[in-house]
């Protein structure tokens, strides 16, 4: 029986603009994402991340809480959350997406400042991304 699957997006701001703390944040992402079935797409703004997790629902949610005690994020808010019958990104256990190559429309966005965006505007940005990969 296959498990159920949740998506969450989520936005935080960063307390650590270094290129170490990204490296951190990607290599253990793609082990422990793999390892647990999840995968998504983290947006790293100027000041803020903006991320799609999906996979089974207890490791979501597990990993969400974890995100929100993590010290690389402050203001942790969760945008989003469904169950979902399949993936928008299955092979990525996690993905750094190049936002600064596309014109979004929204200026704070463009710039990196992602703490406004809606829950709406936050799916079709990655549905928008889903897209242009294929």
């Amino acid at each position: 029986m296959q498990k159920r699957l949740k998506q969450v997006i989520y936005v935080s701001e960063k307390t650590d603009k270094s290129s170490d703390s990204l490296t951190d944040i990607y290599d253990i992402s793609q082990k422990n994402n793999s390892e647990s079935g999840i995968s998504g797409c983290l947006l790293i703004g100027s000041d803020s991340y903006l991320q799609l997790l999906e996979g089974p629902d207890s490791e979501v949610k597990k990993l969400y809480s974890k995100i929100e005690m993590d010290s690389r994020h402050k203001k942790v808010k969760k945008l989003f959350e469904q169950h979902i019958e399949e993936k928008l990104f299955p092979s990525w256990s996690m993905k750094f997406a190049p936002f600064k190559n596309i014109e979004w429309g929204n200026k704070e966005f463009d710039a990196g400042k992602f703490q406004t965006i809606s829950a709406a505007a936050a799916l079709k940005v990655f549905k928008s991304i889903r897209e242009m990969i294929g």
